[in-house]
């Protein structure tokens, strides 16, 4: 399979954008305000059908492109800590993938609020078309997500998808500065294997990414906690 385009539909994608949405607003908290809040922010989302479309494109590799922490394809190399993990034996395919939400913005004269939740309802869309591609593309393997800005690969490697992913069949593209176009877009690898234990651990006792990985790491955590 390569540079096959996937749809993911605005209903089969939309109660997994909404779960993300609520969650990333703290909607989920009791009370009259939050109450009030979910109500503006759902309405919102009204227009998000219209302008909101999931797409991916997906190419799917043997798990001999994988050595070490280097994973050469097409003549693209990438590196990742956490592929020096990977029970090399357990993968059973690599899929590099590109995935927009598409456009969804409202008027510049529109309420900044709803303007906020425009933008996040975006964000929920591309982190839910992610979980709809993992479901599609997973069978009866287990399979994870690797990519720039995460697990030990830096975010400079994002340029390298599109050598071997034709973005222009879901009109995405990549900047110099590594900024995706569409803004609400993801890039990386889905890797499926035998078993769950195949996989790197989760925690971050056990982390191999790169120390800058590591200092966003503890950022989040210092600003949630």
């Amino acid at each position: 399979m390569k540079n096959k385009v996937i749809n993911i539909a605005f209903n089969e994608a939309e109660e997994i954008a909404t779960e993300y949405f609520i969650k990333i607003c703290g909607f989920h908290r009791e009370g009259e305000k939050y109450a009030k809040m979910r109500a503006e922010g759902m309405q919102t989302k009204e227009g998000a059908e219209r302008n909101i479309s999931v797409r991916a494109v997906v190419s799917s590799y043997g798990g001999d492109v994988i050595s070490g922490d280097t994973a050469v394809i097409d003549g693209a190399v990438f590196t990742c800590n956490a592929f020096s993990q990977i029970n090399k034996n357990g993968i059973k395919r690599l899929y590099a993938y590109l995935l927009t939400a598409g456009v969804y913005t409202l008027p510049e004269n529109a309420p900044i609020m709803q303007q906020l939740y425009a933008d996040i309802w975006g964000t929920s869309f591309v982190d839910a078309g992610l979980d709809v591609l993992k479901k599609r593309l997973a069978g009866d393997s287990a399979l994870e997500a690797f990519g720039p800005g995460f697990y030990g690969m830096d975010i400079d490697q994002l340029g390298k998808f599109f050598e071997i992913l034709d973005g222009g069949k879901i009109g995405m593209e990549v900047r110099e500065s590594c900024l995706l176009l569409p803004l609400k877009s993801c890039a990386g690898f889905l890797i499926a294997v035998n078993d769950k234990s195949d996989l790197p651990d989760a925690d971050c006792m056990n982390c191999r990414a790169g120390r800058k990985g590591c200092e966003f790491c503890h950022a989040v955590i210092r600003k949630a906690f």
